[in-house]
């Protein structure tokens, strides 16, 4: 209902709309050269009313009168301003140069001038996110910011991307930027219940996809803490601002402008292991069947093997496998099956954008529609989204503004298996031995033949048991989400006099998740079936009363600011309800289930603020700035401090105007710095120790289980309550430059940072006599220091022929500086047993830590007499997940009406804990093992202290005994994942991709005559085309856990993509 009102009052709003008469401007916009310039912005200086120049570089304005003045900016270029005057026609040559007055928008969505700043921010415009072609706005960033690291999870369709922001700024808490859209605070988080382990279910979407990137007009990445400081206690990972297109004038002077984009991709799996192809089911080159049960592919080589004709046989229709040489041998050779390439297929994505926007001299509008429809390289793997956006900004005489938003997103999706899981897709696909079918012959993935056998039993290639077959996974298991979504605002201006405005906003995001997960019977994972029914209500409502100044105290003193208040009220609730045993197959009911249990939780979390931001300049040459926020929330601890203060404070300098310096060769140059304490929000319900349900064997109720003859009964949580508990603190120290040279040919923006986080929050064991196990403190320190470097080449600029370039660098280390007295290690969730992510005093965050082999004090590994490298008794660091460095590489080509652009993503180091290998190597279908198989070997290393061969002590000597590699050696011995240790499945994940290559023609010049179609583009682009790396796993983007802080893990994950769109881009 909230929401249906919004609607209703944008409408009256823009319905309000005075028009009244006016004057209409018009012109040609070229550069130095002669070319015209599209696309160049052109708005009425203080006013809502704007428009942009077409193909052809003309526009029409309507100005107010004749004391107007029109602003005109594009990127590259000078801005310029022009006072209309008596003129009707104002024609403008743009000079290339350092736009000085360019504005980003920085905190609570205030525009700065760029060059006013002290601190490192970097836009990205929303048709570079859009033109990504990608889902989810977060992967669109991918190599395009200097400080920002994103992983895309998996290429499965509606998969989860993790964005973190110059390193990780807590150890337990969440370590991804806080997302703004348009002033408001929304929510990107993945959801994971209590009853979810995301090692072993599907791949969920982080909720940042529910935008639609065609909505977006641009993205600021606000880096440090001074960039972020307004945010107090939410800004310690960094903030990313997203400003949604407005209304504007089209280029012809019409009120209104009608936009089309349609969208066709093509995808295909872009790698996966190497699996053998050599070797049969069966174990000491025996043969084996299905229904023996056998989990191995150690077994006779395949091309001494054949079948016995035996039709009838229910796990494939040509018969048991044996030895051809066996009697009953039909002579046929058996068939090796390509288990990925036969089930894997081309996935097609859809979309279609439709946008409507126009202005007034008093207000403009913007209203929106998408959908986008994707069928992944799974089988039955489906997202869809739909979207709806409408906006209005309104002007009431000189002083009055309103500016409303409201913003809707259905989406759906079918979500397979993945991850450790005896119904995981890629495990039951990659440990099926190649002489087994999981199709069965049949190309339709829904065909029950495939999965099912006469008697309604599952069909797989262990007779049954062990993993489900990847066709009954996708059929037999899903997992449906449907979510609805609204987030808007409403805006309300009022300009007291010329120097100060006030502000009020209030906004709300709010959305519902809701889940079911079956399993059938005669799934591996629950062979009884089940049925889980879990439901998210999020919401989060922000409301600001600010005031906005501007004013010179004299000709070359000028200042400028804000001050106000915010409250932010948010709320979670999750209901779940599972049933366990269904009494008959096919009726996913939770009601036909044996046992029905269930739950909810709920968390409620109020924040309020006050803020102060205040800017000074001199002579538009100094700069300095201050702001500072105090911030009182629920879940601080009220035993000490009950609000806490977070400063900064930035300066700039502009030495291009200092010194006397060669325009034509240095055109520009800044010298910043700042400094800043920023935070982060303790989790609720940390500061007071509650009451749970008893359950049986609690410890306190002698075994009995509640409720107990109709009376429920409960217990003090394990957890001791702090009230004390502080929110963590981020210290930054933040230096850079900024220079341009050769009128604005190269540009160069240099960081260097260094951020000390403290207060950093743990749970850290008491004594069992307290009777609790656990309390949260503030005890952990972190550091991060790195450098950012963002460059920018315009090689060649001709009237018919244009090359840019870019390149961006990031370097960052990380250290745990300190953990809590007594705790030397710290896991962190959704680790594997012998390979998990740690938090180690000294190392870097999420070090790897696992098993590893026993070495002397020389780095040697020891060996027993039989040759067999020992596995020692405590796990070590075996890897670090972090890059050692990133590097973004893009160049664009414009020529006459094509553009042509290209995007190198390079990532050098990030180890990987390749799971899935070590897990193939014990099962023998990895292609390693065959390519050597029962060849001898001797394992590197010298014989353990007191060990003996031959009566003769050969301590500290060389290893020389041979062993084979065989069964005995990878599932028997120390050779796999399963029974060795996992340092010697740790490897190099980094990269160099061609992350976007994309070629757009403009059809303007055929539509010259058309009175509808104003512009016409297609274009094509491609992502992953190319990837180089080192490791043998799939692409090494990845995250089995999606958007958590666990990287560095892959254990059966779902595969990436490559793929190709086109895209139909019309306006009207």
């Amino acid at each position: 209902m909230k929401s249906i009102n919004l609607i209703l009052l944008l409408f009256v709003l823009f319905l309000s709309s005075v028009v009244m008469a006016q004057i209409d401007v018009s012109g040609t916009i070229t550069d130095s050269s002669g070319e015209t310039l599209p696309g160049v912005n052109i708005y009425v200086d203080g006013t809502q009313a704007g428009t942009v120049s077409n193909i052809e570089g003309k526009y029409t304005l309507s100005v107010p009168n004749k004391e107007a003045v029109i602003v005109y900016s594009f990127t590259g270029m000078e801005t310029e301003k022009r006072t209309v005057g008596d003129q009707i026609v104002i024609n403008l040559v743009m000079r290339e140069g350092v736009d000085l007055d360019e504005a980003v928008v920085t905190a609570l969505g205030i525009s700065r001038d760029r060059k006013s700043l002290g601190y490192a921010v970097q836009e990205v415009s929303g048709s570079a996110v859009s033109d990504s072609r990608e889902t989810n706005i977060v992967s669109g960033l991918s190599a395009k910011v200097a400080g920002v690291q994103v992983t895309n999870g998996s290429g499965a369709a509606g998969s989860s991307s993790y964005i973190k922001i110059r390193g990780n700024a807590s150890l337990t808490g969440n370590n991804q930027p806080l997302f703004v859209v348009d002033g408001i605070p929304i929510k990107n988080d993945q959801q994971v219940g209590s009853n979810f382990d995301l090692r072993d279910g599907v791949a969920l979407s982080n909720r940042a996809i529910d935008i639609n990137p065609d909505d977006i007009e641009t993205m600021s990445v606000l880096k440090g803490g001074a960039a972020a400081a307004l945010y107090g206690s939410r800004g310690a990972n960094g903030v990313i601002l997203i400003t949604t297109k407005k209304g504007k004038q089209s280029a012809d002077g019409t009120s209104a402008n009608i936009t089309f984009s349609s969208t066709l991709e093509l995808s295909s799996v872009n790698k996966l292991p190497a699996i053998q192809n050599s070797y049969s089911q069966g174990t000491y080159q025996e043969v084996a069947n299905p229904d023996s049960g056998s989990p191995f592919s150690f077994g006779t080589p395949i091309g001494d093997v054949s079948y016995d004709g035996d039709t009838s046989y229910p796990f494939n229709s040509n018969g048991r496998i044996i030895h051809k040489d066996s009697l009953g041998a039909n002579g046929s050779q058996a068939e090796v099956y390509d288990h990925t390439g036969d089930f894997f297929r081309t996935g097609i994505k859809q979309q279609y954008s439709l946008g409507f926007n126009g202005a007034t001299k008093y207000g403009t509008f913007f209203m929106s529609y998408s959908y986008l429809g994707e069928d992944g390289v799974v089988p039955l793997n489906t997202y869809d989204r739909n979207t709806f956006r409408l906006s209005s900004s309104n002007k009431f005489g000189e002083r009055f503004n309103v500016d409303a938003s409201v913003a809707y997103t259905n989406s759906s999706g079918s979500r397979i298996q993945q991850g450790s899981n005896t119904s995981g897709l890629m495990l039951g696909l990659l440990r099926t031995s190649p002489t087994f079918d999981n199709s069965n012959g049949v190309e339709d993935a829904e065909d029950p033949a495939s999965y099912l056998l006469a008697d309604g039993s599952q069909r797989n290639y262990r007779g049954g048991g062990g993993y489900d077959n990847p066709y009954w996974t996708i059929n037999q298991n899903p997992f449906k989400d449907r979510v609805n979504r609204v987030f808007g605002y409403g805006k309300v201006g009022y300009k007291i006099n010329d120097w100060l405005t006030a502000n009020a906003r209030v906004g709300s995001d709010y959305y519902n998740d809701s889940r079911k997960q079956i399993f059938s019977i005669g799934s591996r994972t629950d062979p009884a079936g089940s049925i889980l029914e879990d439901v998210y209500s999020v919401s989060e409502t922000t409301a600001d009363l600010f005031f906005t100044f501007q004013k010179d105290l004299s000709e070359d003193i000028s200042v400028n600011g804000l001050v106000g208040n915010t409250w932010n009220h948010r709320y979670f609730r999750n209901d779940y309800v599972a049933g366990n045993g269904l009494n008959f197959p096919g009726f996913y009911n939770i009601n036909n289930t044996a046992s029905i249990n269930g739950g909810n939780s709920t968390e409620i979390v109020r924040t309020s603020g006050t803020y102060l931001d205040i800017n000074a300049s001199y002579k538009d040459t100094y700069y300095v700035g201050f702001t500072g926020r105090q911030d009182a929330a629920s879940t601080f601890g009220i035993g000490n401090e009950s609000t806490f203060f977070y400063p900064s404070v930035s300066g700039a300098v502009i030495l291009s105007e200092i010194l006397e310096l060669d325009k034509k060769i240095v055109s520009f140059a800044k010298l910043r710095a700042s400094y800043a304490n920023v935070g982060s929000e303790p989790g609720a319900y940390a500061t007071k120790t509650y009451y749970s349900s008893a359950s049986p064997y609690s410890g306190w109720t002698n075994s009995q289980e509640f409720p107990f003859q109709g009376v429920s009964a409960f217990t003090l949580g394990n957890v001791l309550g702090n009230d004390e508990l502080r929110p963590e603190s981020t210290a930054t120290f933040e230096v850079g430059a900024d220079l341009s040279f050769f009128q604005n040919k190269l540009t160069v923006d240099a960081t260097y940072y260094s951020q000390y986080s403290s207060d950093l929050i743990l749970n850290v064991p008491v004594a069992a006599s307290s009777g609790y196990t656990s309390r949260t403190i503030n005890a952990g320190e972190m550091s991060n220091k790195g450098i950012e470097l963002t460059l920018g080449v315009t090689p060649i600029s001709k009237k018919d022929f244009k090359w840019m370039a870019s390149v961006n660098f990031t370097r960052n280390r990380n250290v745990v500086e300190k953990l809590a007295d007594g705790v030397d290690v710290v896991d962190l969730p959704w680790g594997f047993t012998g390979a998990n992510q740690r938090l180690v005093e000294g190392e870097a965050y999420g070090t790897l830590y696992g098993s590893v082999w026993e070495r002397d004090n020389s780095g040697n590994v020891m060996i027993d007499g039989n040759g067999i490298p020992i596995t020692a008794a405590n796990d070590d660091i075996i890897g670090d997940p972090n890059p050692d460095w990133l590097m973004g590489i893009n160049n664009a080509f414009e020529y006459k009406d094509f553009k042509f652009s290209f995007l190198w993503d390079i990532r050098e180091g990030g180890d990987i804990w390749n799971g899935t290998k070590g897990a193939l190597y014990y099962f023998g279908t990895h292609e390693d093992t065959a390519e050597d198989r029962y060849e001898s070997f001797v394992y590197e290393g010298v014989y353990a202290p007191g060990t003996e061969i031959g009566g003769e002590d050969v301590s500290g000597q060389a290893n020389t005994t041979e062993l084979i590699k065989d069964i005995d050696w990878y599932a028997g011995g120390p050779g796999s994942g399963f029974t060795g240790p996992s340092e010697q499945f740790i490897e190099d994940g980094g990269w160099i991709r061609l992350r976007q290559v994309s070629l757009t023609y403009d059809l303007g010049k055929f539509l010259k005559d058309s009175k509808t179609i104003k512009g016409l583009t297609f274009g094509v682009t491609a992502r992953n085309l190319f990837l180089s790396t080192d490791y043998t796993g799939v692409d090494p983007e990845t995250s089995l856990t999606g958007n958590t802080n666990a990287q560095g893990a892959d254990y059966f994950n779902m595969p990436n993509t490559k793929s190709w769109s086109f895209t139909l881009k019309a306006n009207f």
